[in-house]
């Protein structure tokens, strides 16, 4: 119910309230509309992880816009390699990153089971009851699997196009593996035989450093990601896995269990990513980054700006 007064104590009253309004115009400035936490309230830092490559700084990326978007604050933890983390958002350094199903497969040392969605399931099941880490929705047309690389010239020069043509060649040929994927070979060892002691030499490198070595003609093969669109660029070839010896490695955000029960929004800004996150969208952005590098763009501005584009047209931001 409303209390008027009388014409004689208006002026009393709206001095009084001067002071009040000057608080209310200092205390509502910069907090946000929306920010996981209850009106008024300092927007939550989320401490956002990445991996290394570029398509796992595109994912981070959108992650950091549509958060941003949502009311949190975003601070971004330094990429770095799977088990890096990994263990980062085990000991709460990192809050949040982009995952892979079969990567956390690998981390819980269990067997894909080559059922994309029994996959998920799996390794969301196992991260909440043993590491605390919650798997949001994840994209089951986006298909990042391991695949092995060779120069074209020389994959033509060898004769092959399939890893069954390949393998009685082993022998012969050195290979780069990335630091963070010798599991991979296991995948290896059941179809096709490949083991460790196949190849004439193995190199352990940085993902990037091994990539290199085969442009420059260093090495003959490496362990290659599927939907890194410099395979084409460089001028690389994949050698096609005929007996489907690598799983799928579908994209999910993952998130410390306490994070997300405090911040449920999380999942609300992150959630409507998962359906349209295919292999042609990655290529695509990755092919838009390198072109807008080219242009003179920095790295990070490049980034920012392809994401910024496509998560608009997707009525995302």
């Amino acid at each position: 119910m409303r209390h008027y007064r009388s014409s004689g104590t208006k002026c009393l009253a709206l001095l009084a309230l001067i002071p009040l309004l000057i608080l209310a115009a200092c205390g509502g400035a910069g907090t946000g509309s929306s920010t996981g936490t209850s009106t008024g309230a300092a927007p939550v830092t989320l401490k956002l992880g990445s991996k290394e490559d570029l398509e796992g700084k595109i994912f981070s990326e959108m992650y950091d816009q549509l958060l941003v978007k949502a009311g949190f604050k975003v601070t971004r933890v330094k990429p770095g390699q799977n088990d890096f983390v990994l263990s980062g958002i085990k000991n709460g350094d990192i809050d949040l990153y982009p995952e892979f199903t079969s990567t956390g497969l690998d981390a819980l040392k269990l067997t894909p089971s080559h059922n994309p969605q029994q996959d998920y399931q799996t390794v969301k099941d196992n991260f909440a009851s043993k590491f605390n880490i919650d798997w949001l929705d994840f994209s089951p047309n986006l298909n990042d699997t391991y695949a092995i690389c060779a120069r074209k010239d020389r994959a033509q020069q060898l004769g092959v196009t399939t890893i069954s043509q390949l393998v009685p060649k082993l022998k012969t040929l050195t290979m780069a593996l990335p630091a963070d994927s010798h599991y991979v070979l296991d995948f290896m060892k059941q179809p096709y035989g490949i083991t460790a002691s196949s190849f004439k030499s193995l190199s352990t490198l940085d993902y990037g450093v091994g990539f290199q070595a085969v442009v420059k003609g260093q090495a003959d093969l490496n362990f290659c990601y599927s939907t890194d669109v410099t395979i084409a660029q460089q001028n690389l070839v994949v050698i096609q896995d005929d007996k489907a010896a690598f799983p799928e490695y579908n994209p999910a955000p993952i998130v410390r269990d306490s994070i997300l029960k405090a911040n449920p929004k999380i999942a609300t800004a992150l959630n409507p990513l998962a359906p349209k996150l295919t292999n042609e969208v990655s290529l695509t952005l990755q092919k838009q980054v390198l072109a807008a590098q080219d242009s003179g763009m920095s790295p990070t501005q490049a980034i920012q700006r392809t994401v910024q584009t496509w998560l608009k047209s997707q009525n995302l931001l």
